[in-house]
């Protein structure tokens, strides 16, 4: 993993966190895998889905971590209602969550979400 792929995970999370949901998709492929504890799928626009119903915010716990050809983030998540983001179980409560990221071509190719470490495929070295 390179310091470019290190910096576009840090720009999505940015991007993530000041809501402009339309900046965190630029920076992904438009095959871009999506995955997390409902399901996975592909493309831009359940990646945009996800991020606006859930309202979340992630701030990563420790430095990103290369393993495997990915970055693995353990993050401290907060999923916020609002308006455009009625989530379904609206709290303001910090929950920890592991997200891995896959760059491919100078953008995001996959962004999995766990709940747990033991959950990660992935684990960081």
């Amino acid at each position: 993993m390179s310091d470019s792929d290190a910096t576009l995970v840090r720009q999505w999370h940015d991007a993530v966190n000041a809501k402009d949901i339309e900046a965190a998709v630029a920076l992904c492929r438009t095959d871009v895998a999506v995955g997390g504890p409902r399901g996975s799928g592909q493309g831009p626009d359940l990646l945009q889905a996800w991020l606006t119903r859930s309202g979340i915010t992630l701030e990563p716990q420790h430095p990103l971590v290369a393993a495997g050809g990915r970055l693995v983030v353990h993050e401290r998540a907060r999923r916020r209602t609002t308006a455009d983001a009625p989530v379904q179980a609206p709290t303001d409560a910090p929950a920890d969550t592991w997200i891995v990221f896959e760059v491919r071509d100078g953008l995001l190719a996959a962004v999995d979400r766990y709940e747990s470490p033991d959950q990660v495929p992935v684990a960081p070295s």
